[in-house]
C-alpha cells in the first residue's frame, strides 16, 4: 500500500472517529468521547510519522509528470477527507459548547435545590455527600 493510500486510510479512520464523537456527544456519553479522542491521538501520531517519512523526495530523484498527476490527485483526496474531519470537529465543538452552556445554566438550580434540601434536614442527621467518582 502506498504512502498516500495509507494516509487516506488513517484519515478515514479519524473521520469515522469524529462522527462517532458526534454521536457520543449527542448521547451525553462523555467517557466515550474521551476514549475516542485518545484513539484519534494515536492515529494522528501514526499519520505524523508517516508524513514525516515521506515528506520530500531527495535531490537526486526526478519525479515523472505522470507521478506528479497521481500525487496531485492523492493530495486532493487527502484534502477532501481532512476538510470533512475539520467540519465534524467544528460541529462537535459547537455541540460541546452548547452542552456546557446548558450545564452552566443548570448549576445554580442544583445548588439552590441542594441548599433547600439541607434546610429541611434535621440537625442531628449527618450530611450526605455526593460521590464525584460515579
Amino acid at each position: 500500500m502506498g504512502s498516500a493510500a495509507l494516509q487516506f486510510e488513517l484519515l478515514r479512520e479519524i473521520f469515522d472517529l469524529a462522527r462517532a464523537q458526534r454521536a457520543s456527544l449527542e448521547a451525553d456519553d462523555i467517557d466515550r468521547v474521551m476514549d475516542l479522542m485518545s484513539e484519534r491521538e494515536t492515529l494522528l501520531e501514526r499519520l505524523t510519522r508517516l508524513a514525516e517519512a515521506h515528506a520530500e523526495f531527495p535531490e537526486n530523484v526526478v519525479v515523472f509528470p505522470r507521478a506528479v498527476d497521481v500525487m496531485q490527485q492523492d493530495a486532493i483526496a487527502l484534502d477532501t477527507v481532512i476538510r470533512g474531519i475539520l467540519e465534524h470537529d467544528r460541529q462537535n465543538e459547537a455541540l460541546l459548547q452548547e452542552k456546557m452552556a446548558q450545564i452552566r445554566e443548570e448549576l445554580p438550580r442544583v445548588r439552590q435545590a441542594f441548599r433547600a434540601a439541607n434546610a429541611y434536614r434535621s440537625p442531628d442527621v449527618a450530611p450526605a455527600y455526593v460521590n464525584r467518582q460515579s
